[in-house]
């Protein structure tokens, strides 16, 4: 199936890109397929669809790495599963609320809830250690789900500078959690 991802893109670089992201989450992306459709057909047309949706964008995923890169393929592969038992009329009686619960609502392992737990604790450490407006910018986005243009107004503002010290707090943030300060 690679080969037929080759043959889309243009340039060498982007086969080898492509490579090493199908070679890396191929197989996670098909358990988490067959997780929700439990059918081995569906979920692996779903990943399927989910590296051409890849392909389409590639500016956009390709310059993703490690963390990122595997939060989006999973969402990418969820939203394809979820189009596919659409179209199949699997689920027209739940909602799409329902659904979204009931993914939710699958068992993470231990393993992974001891990282996530790790990872949440060094962000609140380091979030403290930021400076003033870069807390506040991020936890204006993301406690109080404010956009761009309210933390602006609340900071004396424009949007696009609420964006760019954002974009700033949250390079910042990274690096702290990455050193283990």
């Amino acid at each position: 199936m690679l080969l037929f991802y080759f043959a889309i893109l243009e340039t060498e670089e982007d086969r080898a890109k492509m490579s090493d992201v199908y070679e890396t989450h191929k197989s996670a992306m098909l358990r988490y397929a067959l997780k929700i459709t439990n059918n081995n057909e569906i979920a692996e047309d779903a990943v399927h669809d989910a590296f051409l949706s890849i392909i389409k964008h590639k500016e956009k995923y390709f310059s993703l790495s490690g963390r990122d890169l595997r939060a989006l393929l999973v969402v990418i592969t969820k939203n394809k599963c979820i189009d596919i038992l659409r179209k199949q009329n699997a689920f027209v009686e739940d909602s799409i609320d329902d659904m979204e619960h009931a993914l939710q609502a699958k068992d993470t392992p231990v393993e992974e809830q001891i990282i996530l737990n790790e990872e949440y604790e060094s962000i609140k450490i380091n979030l403290d250690a930021l400076d003033e407006i870069s807390r506040l910018v991020l936890e204006m986005k993301y406690r109080l789900d404010m956009s761009y243009k309210e933390i602006g107004e609340h900071l004396n503002m424009t949007p696009k500078h609420v964006d760019t010290r954002l974009m700033r707090a949250k390079d910042k943030l990274r690096k702290m959690v990455e050193m283990g300060n």
